[in-house]
């Protein structure tokens, strides 16, 4: 079962947690309005799921819908490659943005992207190993 007990849970917990942080904001107690907005924020997201939730219990074609794209080998290749693609576009993109940096004077962004793409590359190598010995 895709949705479980525990999704219905948490959907409940980020309503609760949204519009705890949303009273707080009102009465004074959080003092930045980003709090209202990420309660706001949560407690959306938190009644999308919900709604999705209880929608997949009551509806059976959606239920078989949604067991299709979660369990399907092609939807899970396709989330494989697009991950893939997304690597490969991240770390060429920080590449050329640490070399642009550095010719416009840009030190400090020159080296936030110089050490994302070292990072990325680093989990990339360990991952790459560990993958490699366990297939």
């Amino acid at each position: 079962m895709y949705y479980n007990k525990r999704k219905l849970i948490l959907s409940i917990f980020w309503m609760i947690l949204g519009a705890v942080l949303l009273g707080l904001s009102i009465a004074g107690v959080l003092d930045s309005s980003m709090y209202a907005g990420m309660g706001g924020a949560l407690i959306a997201v938190g009644a999308l799921q919900l709604a999705r939730n209880l929608k997949y219990r009551k509806d059976p074609e959606y239920r078989e819908k949604i067991d299709t794209e979660a369990n399907d080998e092609r939807n899970r290749f396709l989330r494989m490659k697009s991950w893939s693609w997304t690597g490969y576009v991240v770390v060429l993109v920080e590449g050329f943005g640490s070399v642009a940096a550095m010719v416009l004077g840009k030190r400090e962004l020159q080296l936030t992207l110089a050490y994302s793409v070292w990072l990325i590359m680093v989990v990339y190598w360990i991952s790459f190993f560990i993958i490699s010995k366990k297939y």
